[in-house]
């Protein structure tokens, strides 16, 4: 997940000329008449553009999602066609079903995506970075799909513990007490009363639980909620987007029309 993290940046941020982030700077270009013959290339002056907040999951998305979207009228074909044939690389790995043939076509489809991103990038874009995707499909084959081994996952558990940072002088003892705390609370909490309420036992936070009667006799409105306070409330009526999706979860959450959707 890293390794598309940093593709895709490494493609927004040359594509889109970001200052101190691009790869086609003064330098780059200087390398390219000492090492290339390209004198086709020249420097683009455009506005700085800039993404601020980007996590990898994010990248993720707008790597395998919007990048065929978003520059499909900004640049030339060859060259969007390159960036798109990396796009779906990306994507096509990350699936949650994948076949020996499949990978094996990936893998030899990648090595010459690459070899189309070196006739459009200046040689200082290709770092590290740009050469592990080759190592990808290899790697799916031994370790299988993807979805197991990133780090999705771990990093937002990791989030959660940075959460309970209290002690900023002290940051690892305050997340081991805080963690302690935590695994204590919840394991004396099995031998409660089952009339107090823990986090073993509690109910959804929209269910008070027990039942009420409805008059439209549908089981899906006989759970009682809480009432929201009248000077929180503001009228306005539905989007037909929001009727929509209100009527379909109508539709598939009531039990009385189980029989009739099968």
């Amino acid at each position: 997940m890293h390794i598309e993290k940093n593709v895709f940046e490494n493609i927004f941020n040359t594509v889109m000329d970001v200052k101190g982030k691009t790869k086609d700077n003064i330098k780059a270009r200087l390398d390219v008449a000492l090492f290339c013959n390209r004198k086709n290339i020249e420097l683009v002056n455009t506005e700085e553009c800039r993404l601020y907040g980007m996590k990898s999951h994010d990248c993720h998305v707008f790597m395998q999602t919007l990048i065929p979207l978003a520059f499909r009228d900004l640049l030339p074909k060859g060259i969007w066609d390159a960036l798109t044939e990396i796009s779906h690389f990306f994507r096509d790995i990350c699936s949650s079903k994948l076949n020996v043939d499949h990978i094996e076509r990936l893998e030899k489809n990648i090595v010459e995506t690459i070899c189309k991103l070196e006739m459009i990038f200046p040689p200082s874009f290709f770092d590290s970075m740009e050469h592990l995707p080759v190592h990808l499909p290899f790697e799916v084959k031994v370790g299988g799909p993807v979805q197991y081994r990133w780090m999705y996952p771990f990093e937002r558990y990791l989030f959660n513990l940075k959460k309970k940072v209290k002690n900023k002088a002290h940051v690892e003892a305050s997340i081991c007490e805080a963690y302690i705390v935590e695994e204590i609370s919840t394991f004396i909490s099995y031998y409660f009363e089952p009339h107090l309420r823990t986090r073993i036992n509690r109910v959804p936070r929209h269910d008070d639980g027990g039942e009420v009667h409805s008059s439209g006799n549908l089981s899906i409105f006989s759970n009682p909620g809480r009432p929201t306070p009248k000077n929180a409330v503001r009228e306005r009526y539905l989007s037909e987007i929001e009727f929509r999706q209100a009527h379909n979860y109508v539709l598939f959450n009531c039990d009385e029309l189980r029989p009739f959707i099968k």
